[in-house]
């Protein structure tokens, strides 16, 4: 169910009202869904892909990873998917150890700025640009300190 992403989307934008419109466009244009394991060296499994020129990680590898070990050998995998000279656009919470998704909580991989940029650094990337922007309010829902947001484009093999 994406309505309460595609609302939130419509409401960023100033127009609230056209999010039933909005959704019907963005499942129109969504051709596939695939699963994917980060873990894996062949992230989507059986699927094959082009390679990409761009991918978005979006608050997800941090969930997904339970030690900076596992964290550097995800972005080494998702790196599969890009062409070289791609560019992964990536969103992360920094300093977090939890989260919680209804009444469930759940562990967080905690990240710095500097182990974030080095893990992708590790991984073939160079960073272009990195935006962290503190917490702004206290959250219940989550003990995180900042967002980071960063572009970094895959380098060639060498």
């Amino acid at each position: 169910d994406w309505t309460p992403v595609v609302k939130y989307v419509c409401e960023l934008e100033g127009d609230r009202e056209k999010w039933a419109e909005k959704e019907e466009k963005l499942r129109n244009k969504v051709k596939q869904v695939l699963k994917c394991d980060v873990s894996k060296s062949s992230v989507l499994g059986p699927v094959s892909l082009p390679q990409a020129d761009c991918l978005l990680s979006t608050l997800c590898l941090e969930a997904a990873c339970k030690d900076l070990t596992s964290y550097r050998a995800a972005l080494k995998n998702i790196s599969s998917l890009l062409k070289p000279g791609g560019h992964l656009v990536m969103m992360t919470v920094l300093k977090e150890t939890y989260y919680i998704v209804g009444q469930k909580r759940f562990s967080c991989l905690y990240l710095e700025k500097e182990s974030v940029v080095e893990a992708l650094s590790e991984a073939g990337f160079e960073v272009q640009c990195v935006t962290v922007m503190p917490k702004r309010s206290e959250s219940t829902f989550s003990d995180f300190e900042a967002v980071q947001s960063l572009v970094a484009c895959k380098q060639p093999a060498e």
